[in-house]
């Protein structure tokens, strides 16, 4: 299945429902699947993306729960693949971990300021490296530029 027949089903799923939830799933699918059309990839890559799109059987009888387990699916089989993350992607893990070392290096300092200074200090070396690595994914076409909701 073709990325345009994938996008053209989605928008045609789109005008079908009423529901605004399922409204902004469908277009953040859209504007991630219009990204990766606009990417620069070889006919190879565009062609095993598409075998993909085949083996996720995107159709009408598919409800929006199976659907977005589909496209987070395909996500994934961007970043083991092509290395594509979604934006954002190295600054939201680099909170997370820069939070986690910075309790447990707080704790070490001190019972109860130290966690919640480490956590704060953590989170903020977090942000910086992940959005340098953000930066450089950007730099280098390995970005799409719509998150998965």
């Amino acid at each position: 299945m073709k990325i345009t027949e994938v996008i053209t089903f989605l928008e045609n799923a789109k005008k079908r429902t009423d529901k605004k939830s399922q409204r902004k799933s469908y277009e953040t699918f859209i504007a991630i699947l219009t990204d990766l059309n606009t990417k620069d990839l070889s006919q190879d890559e565009f062609l095993t993306i598409e075998k993909k799109l085949d083996d996720l059987q995107f159709n009408s009888k598919l409800p929006l729960k199976e659907l977005k387990h589909n496209f987070s699916k395909l996500q994934q089989f961007l970043k083991v693949k092509f290395s594509l993350t979604e934006e954002g992607h190295f600054t939201s893990l680099g909170i997370a971990l820069g939070m986690c070392f910075g309790i447990a290096f707080g704790a070490i300092i001190d019972k109860f300021l130290g966690s919640s200074i480490g956590m704060t200090v953590g989170m903020l070396i977090g942000i910086v490296i992940g959005k340098s690595m953000d930066s450089k994914a950007e730099i280098n076409g390995k970005s799409l530029k719509t998150k998965l909701q």
